[in-house]
């Protein structure tokens, strides 16, 4: 990509894959002067909200991980329970 131009990316989880990796295609982009789309909103990743936006996903996904370290098998119960019929 060369400067002035536009990524268009339609999910921030169709950018990258963990919030590392979103912090350093963020840091390429702005090496190259390239700006980012997401979801239609026009976003300039030299801009430090920008790293937010970047970054919280990243949170609630590693916030979610450790609540399942912590109390495994009951994080989320219903996801192994099987839906019964009416009676």
């Amino acid at each position: 990509m060369r400067a002035s131009d536009t990524l268009v990316v339609p999910k921030l989880d169709r950018l990258a894959r963990s919030t590392p990796d979103a912090r350093d295609i963020g840091d390429s982009l702005v090496a190259r002067g390239v700006t980012f789309s997401l979801g239609g909103s026009h976003y300039d990743p030299a801009d430090p909200m920008v790293h937010d936006v970047l970054q919280h996903p990243g949170h609630l996904c590693q916030f979610e991980v450790d609540l399942v370290r912590l109390r495994p098998g009951k994080a989320w119960p219903s996801l192994g329970r099987r839906a019964s019929s009416p009676s």
